[in-house]
This record gives C-alpha cells, structure tokens and sequence, in this order.
C-alpha cells in the first residue's frame, strides 16, 4: 500500500475509533455516574477524551503520524484492560476489537507485543473466575483471535508487498518503471530546490532494436534487454536508480552527480554494452542522452531534454553520448 493510501487508511481509523468511543462508550460514562460507580466512569470518560483528541490532532494536521497511532493503539489497548478489571471478567470482550485494531495501528510485530501484553494483563481476573474452564475458554479465545489477525495482518503486508511492487516494477527486467521513475525525479526535484543537489539523467536506447525483432523473434528481443538490465545493474554505482521506460529505452538516475560525471559514466556503459550486449549477428550499441537539473525545472522538462538528446545522438551516427541542448 502507498504510504498515502496507509496514512489514508490509518487516519480512517483514527477517526473511526473517535465516533464509537462517542457513540459506544460515551453512555456509559453518564450511568455510571448515576450508579455511583465513579471510578469506571473515569476510566470510560478519559477513553472517550483521548479519542476525540487524537481525532481533532489528527483532522488539524491532516495526517495520522505515527506517534497518533500508537498513542491510539495504547489507548485502545489499556481502556480494555482496565474495564476488564473493573468489572465482571465477562467484560473481557473489550479486548477482541482492540487485539484487532492493533494490527491495523501498529506495525505487525509491534502489535503482536502489544497483544500479548493485553492477553498477560487480563490473567489477574482468573481469581475471580468460578472454574478452571472458563479460565482456559478465555484465555483460548483470546490467543485463537490474536493469531486469526496476525495470520491475517502477515497475509496482508506481503499481499501490499506484491502490489507495490507490481505497480512500481517493470514485469520483463524487474527495474523500476515509468511510475517508480516519476515518483524518484519529483524527489529529485525538490532536494534541488530546497539544498541545491544536483542530479543528472542519462537516457539510453538501443540501436536498431526492432530488427533484432524482426529477424530473431520477441523472444530473442527480450532475452537482449533482460541482458541490458543485469549490466546497468552491475555496472551503474549503488546510489544511481535504474528504470526502464519503454520498449528498449533505459534512464538512469545519476544522483548528487552534475552533468561532467554523468558524461563520463555514460561513456563507460555505451563502451560496456558495445562489448557485452549481442544477438545471434553479433554486438548491439546504444545511443546516450545526459541532462543535469537546471533551476526551476520539473521532471518533465529534465527527462525531455535527455530524451531529446538521444535523436541527437541517432542523427550523429549512434553509438554515442550527446549532452542535452
């Protein structure tokens, strides 16, 4: 899940626990007030405040911080014991809904110690308990639910794994795509603007690429660009980030790296590829495109300045490296 369709979903729940504290538990303060039980309504009108507090912080900055869903998650956790304690042990069910809503506040592990801090807290109650089989009825009940939501909670955070990396990842080379490369152009972008990092693209794209098609078939076609991919990947520094556009065109993302540097590392990869990447007539080259970030320009403007460089580098012959404008 992208972190903002989770800050979405965390600051849904927030709110979401602030409207049933209101609504289920907010009751009780009142009765049992009028019953004289003085203590349970403190307990129950500090569950109540803390929520709706957590709501309006959350509302005026318009975000769930971490800080608010563990707060909430504390909150939740600690009401429940708490009412557990001071009434019947039946009042244990308040503990089901805040194992579960851990899972969904904290992070997988961290609700697992969370949940079975709540499982050991409530076992003071076992005294009050007639027999030993609503002992264990309860404490089997509890463990059962905990381990249904981190089954459920583990399913789901590989589950969101996958997704991402589905959306972010190109399918045939496994290097990011156009998606992941707009997202890491815009942080560059601001790094620039805000404390002058420099950042350069070095766009490349075979050449020829459609008769190796044509003559070798999609199979042989892909077969050359998953072999593109592994060089840059092995070839390319370990801050650079590396994507696949489209087709047979590469970017790479050469950060804190000015427009001099980038020249030169697309030298060494246009040297690389002619004596590495072949198809079944011999060695393929690729044509270079370098662009560093000027001021007051977006991605946009960045990358089409790279690309542009390449029909640059197709018109002076190919197999070359031309620098932007």
């Amino acid at each position: 899940m992208p972190l903002d369709s989770r800050n979405k979903f965390q600051r849904g729940l927030v709110y979401l626990f602030a409207i049933l504290a209101t609504i289920g538990i907010a009751p009780f303060v009142v009765i049992r007030y009028l019953h004289g039980e003085l203590l349970n309504a403190a307990v129950d009108l500090a569950i109540v405040i803390a929520a709706l507090g957590s709501a309006l912080i959350t509302y005026w900055r318009g975000q769930a911080t971490p800080a608010i869903s563990v707060m909430t998650a504390i909150l939740y956790s600690s009401g429940a014991v708490a009412v557990t304690h001071l009434n019947e042990p039946i009042f244990v069910f308040w503990l089901f809904p805040a194992i579960l809503a851990n899972f969904f506040l904290l992070s997988i592990n961290a609700a697992l110690i969370a949940n079975m801090l709540c499982i050991l807290a409530v076992l003071p109650i076992a005294s009050r308990l007639e027999t030993n089989t609503e002992l264990f009825a309860m404490i089997s009940s509890l463990l059962m639910c905990g381990s249904m939501a981190y089954t459920f909670a583990l399913l789901n955070d590989r589950q969101r794994t996958m997704l991402q990396g589905f959306a972010t990842q190109d399918a045939l080379t496994h290097l990011g795509n156009r998606r992941a490369m707009d997202e890491e152009l815009r942080l560059c972008v601001e790094d620039f603007a805000r404390a002058g990092i420099p950042a350069s693209l070095i766009v490349l794209d075979l050449d020829f690429f459609k008769t190796v098609n044509d003559k070798f078939g999609h199979k042989m076609g892909d077969q050359v660009l998953v072999d593109l991919a592994e060089l840059l990947e092995n070839r390319v520094r370990k801050t650079d980030r590396l994507f696949r556009f489209g087709g047979e065109e590469f970017v790479v993302l050469a950060r804190n790296t000015e427009l001099e540097a980038a020249m030169v590392i697309a030298e060494q990869l246009r040297a690389q590829i002619e004596e590495e990447i072949k198809d079944p007539e011999g060695s393929l080259t690729a044509s270079f495109g370098c662009a560093q970030l000027r001021q007051d320009e977006d991605q946009h403007e960045w990358f089409v300045r790279a690309d542009k460089a390449i029909y640059q580098a197709k018109q002076q012959g190919r197999n070359c490296v031309i620098a932007a404008d």
